[in-house]
């Protein structure tokens, strides 16, 4: 079985870690060989630089850009540039910001929102982001920044994410109750699969390994768990009021899915599909990221204005060292061999500013 290692995860070699930002900064802030997150702010269109050695601020950059659900479970990487999107009056405008300086260089807009997801195929030539006003996804060529398809969908879809081979990608379809796979070489659905009725999915992520795909009901306030070739239902867990998303610890044993109109982090093992634990942290839960050696789950809390640290298991070494890029607003892993997990416990509570 695959494994979820995009290739340009292993062409880098760099001495930080980013939350939902870029693998390369410059600024004298920084310290070599430290490992950073990085943390969008909606309401301030800037960017909070934060050390995971001491879980302290070092700064914060101007960027002019609101951005949304940007995590290292997304493939934004294009070895130059971090794609992702902006809101600006409704409208989803596409954006690739340039890491060092922390610098939107390009701008397209695509259509009516919110969007959800930007993600690049494997070899780079489309950038992928939905519309959900429009009931589209957007196919856009990167080195042209031409809108080149808008492919039809079902109501509101919501988030997108591909297989580790990068042939296949899924998107709910929030007011339909719906989720599809689409063929990532024609951008043809190639199957849909109907939830129960006013359930409302609208998130979802691919296990790093490939096997699975982990569905957030809005509704429904469920994680269901499907075969990513039939979409058959495996598994599903009942959780708290709006469960909105998830990542894997790095080893990838366990499963935090956070809440949008809840206080905890629900821990779910990745192999029985059993809730094991919940961790408070807090009102309004955004997105969930590890420090790459597996120690720390950075979880953002909207409602509060707040970063909390959840201490997770052991440090470790082996290839989830820093210079992985991992997030700390929506989603791409770490590579495996980090130590083995305990599900964590709450270690601390900061207020960073964050989305708002």
């Amino acid at each position: 079985m695959w494994t979820k290692r995009r290739p340009w995860v292993l062409l880098l070699s760099l001495p930080i870690w980013v939350a939902a930002c870029a693998p390369m900064y410059t600024t004298k802030l920084v310290r070599p060989g430290a490992v950073y997150a990085y943390a969008f702010n909606v309401g301030s269109r800037d960017v909070t630089i934060i050390d995971t050695a001491t879980n302290e601020i070092v700064g914060t950059r101007p960027l002019g850009a609101g951005v949304r659900w940007l995590s290292n479970e997304l493939d934004f990487w294009d070895g130059r540039h971090i794609w992702t999107y902006d809101l600006v009056d409704g409208m989803v405008e596409l954006i690739a910001i340039e890491p060092a300086e922390l610098r939107v260089t390009r701008r397209l807009r695509i259509g009516k929102g919110p969007a959800h997801s930007v993600m690049l195929t494997p070899d780079r030539r489309y950038v992928l982001v939905n519309a959900a006003g429009e009931n589209l996804i957007a196919v856009v060529d990167r080195e042209s920044l031409q809108l080149i398809r808008r492919i039809p969908t079902g109501l509101f879809p919501c988030d997108l994410d591909f297989t580790p081979d990068g042939k296949v990608g899924y998107l709910a379809e929030r007011d339909q109750d719906t989720v599809a796979a689409l063929d990532l070489d024609t951008f043809a659905i190639l199957k849909r699969v109907s939830f129960p009725k006013g359930s409302k999915p609208h998130m979802l992520r691919v296990a790093p390994d490939g096997g699975s795909v982990w569905v957030q009901t809005a509704q429904g306030g469920t994680n269901d768990i499907l075969d990513p070739k039939t979409l058959a239902v495996r598994s599903t867990q009942q959780l708290g009021r709006v469960p909105v998303t998830n990542a894997w610890t790095p080893d990838g044993r366990f499963g935090y899915i956070t809440h949008f109109e809840d206080d905890f982090v629900a821990v779910v093992d990745a192999a029985t599909f059993q809730e094991v634990k919940r961790i408070r942290v807090g009102q309004r839960l955004g997105v969930v990221s590890f420090r790459p050696d597996g120690r720390y789950a950075y979880v953002t809390v909207l409602g509060e204005n707040k970063v909390v640290v959840i201490e997770h298991g052991p440090d470790g070494g082996g290839e989830g060292a820093p210079g992985w890029p991992a997030t700390l607003g929506a989603h791409r892993h770490v590579p495996a061999g980090a130590p083995s997990s305990t599900p964590g416990r709450l270690l601390k509570a900061q207020k960073w500013r964050f989305l708002t």
